[in-house]
């Protein structure tokens, strides 16, 4: 059997498919198998895997019937995998050579009792921008630290498989911040370690991709916070989720949804009236006027922060 298990789901992604399977069969860890989970694509992406399958034994496709999801194609995976360890890899991105290596490193030399080994990133623009990085900076238990904030972009993930009887699997109805939602569950029963240089490649390019759609990137900030209420209020108190509910009224307040977005405001106010110094009154108003009078101002504050910054250096 595999030691490590790699989950890759893919929808239609046949022009990258091979660049994302190619970097896991290349890893310098050997001790493999890689997964493509087929979402239903119409694109050829079975082609492109079955040429790859004939090159190494350790690559298998599985196809769903019809598109079901990127969280339903990667339990998919994990209900499939052999290895004692899983990692993921979205089919539009890429890992470095020595990623799952530098990764297992930890796992086997590590006197704690760790279940999940992240890694930084580095977002590679296709319009020819400089990259940039993502590095990880928490380690232990991280479990209120993830109730605070996202932790790790998926593809860095590699979790001991143990731990899914625990935390269980990836959540299919949250709509976005799937893997905020994810690391929330791990961190309650397992303590985090991390590679601290970027090991994976995301790359951003001009095809539709889930963190390019403001509206479910709103609601799924929201599915995420709601779904995880309890323990952010007991964990952390109201001030935290009043800033979370705060979060979420700015993320529809983006795509003009301002009914929803002076609810989620008026709900933060409820909990916390001064967050923000006072902030979230302000904007509960704004939202209220509509959208015209919440550009303006929302401009003018974009502005003027960035002013202030440049003042500060």
């Amino acid at each position: 059997m595999p030691e490590v298990s790699v989950v890759i789901p893919s929808y239609n992604r046949a022009q990258f498919i091979e660049r994302s399977v190619r970097s896991a069969l290349q890893q310098t860890y050997k001790d493999i198998e890689v997964i493509v989970v087929d979402d239903g694509s119409n694109d050829g992406t079975d082609i492109r895997i079955d040429n790859l399958k004939k090159i190494d034994s350790r690559l298998r496709y599985l196809k769903h019937d019809i598109n079901q999801g990127a969280q339903a194609a990667r339990n998919t995976g994990i209900n499939a995998a052999r290895g004692k360890y899983v990692a993921f890899l979205d089919s539009d991105n890429e890992w470095l050579p020595n990623k799952l290596e530098r990764q297992m490193l930890l796992f086997e030399n590590n006197d704690r009792k760790i279940g999940v080994v992240y890694s930084g990133f580095t977002w590679q623009y296709a319009d020819g921008r400089p990259s940039r990085e993502q590095v990880p900076c928490y380690r232990g238990n991280i479990y209120k630290i993830a109730l605070r904030q996202w932790i790790a972009d998926t593809s860095t993930l590699l979790v001991c498989k143990d731990v899914f009887r625990m935390c269980g699997l990836f959540d299919e109805l949250i709509r976005s911040y799937q893997e905020w939602d994810f690391c929330i569950r791990l961190a309650k029963h397992t303590e985090f370690d991390f590679v601290n240089e970027p090991l994976v490649v995301y790359h951003v390019h001009e095809q539709p991709t889930i963190s390019k759609n403001l509206r479910l990137d709103a609601c799924g900030y929201l599915d995420v916070i709601t779904s995880h209420r309890e323990e952010i209020l007991k964990e952390l108190g109201k001030h935290v989720f009043s800033k979370h509910l705060a979060a979420a009224a700015h993320r529809f307040a983006r795509v003009s949804d301002f009914v929803t977005a002076r609810e989620l405001a008026s709900q933060a106010v409820k909990l916390s009236p001064f967050y923000g110094r006072g902030s979230g009154i302000i904007f509960w108003i704004l939202y209220s006027l509509g959208p015209l009078p919440n550009k303006i101002v929302t401009s003018f504050l974009k502005k003027a922060r960035s002013l202030f910054s440049t003042l500060k250096r």
